[in-house]
C-alpha cells in the first residue's frame, strides 16, 4: 500500500487553502516519486514558512538529490541548510554517513 500524495495535497488545498484553485492544477500535474518531490510541493503550498513539520525523515534517494545538489550548486552545508530548511549538523552527518564527495558524482 502507497501513500497517495497528490490526495493529501489535494485535500488539504481544498481545506486550508480553497482560494488557491491554481495549485490544484500543479498538484495534479505533480510527478511524485520521492520525498523530494513532497518536499517542493509543499514548499509550493505552504511556502518558506512552513514551521509545521518540524520531526522530518529523508528516504536515501531524497539525501542523495539534496547532496547532489550541493555539489552541483558548489553550495556550504550552511548554505544548503537555509535551502531545504535542514540544520548543518543534519547534512554534514549525511555526508559522512553517505560518505558523498567528488569522486561520488563520477
Amino acid at each position: 500500500m502507497s501513500i497517495n500524495y497528490k490526495k493529501i495535497f489535494q485535500d488539504i488545498l481544498d481545506i486550508k487553502f480553497p482560494e488557491k484553485t491554481e495549485l490544484h492544477t500543479i498538484v495534479s500535474e505533480k510527478e511524485i516519486n520521492d520525498f523530494y518531490d513532497v518536499l517542493s510541493l509543499n514548499k509550493i503550498i505552504f511556502g518558506t514558512e512552513n514551521k509545521e513539520n518540524k520531526h522530518k525523515s529523508y528516504d536515501p534517494s531524497t539525501i542523495t538529490k539534496v547532496l547532489k545538489y550541493q555539489q552541483e550548486n558548489n553550495l556550504s552545508n550552511i548554505e544548503t541548510a537555509r535551502k531545504f530548511n535542514l540544520s548543518r549538523n543534519t547534512v554534514s552527518a549525511w555526508k559522512k554517513r553517505v560518505n558523498f564527495n567528488n569522486s561520488a558524482m563520477a
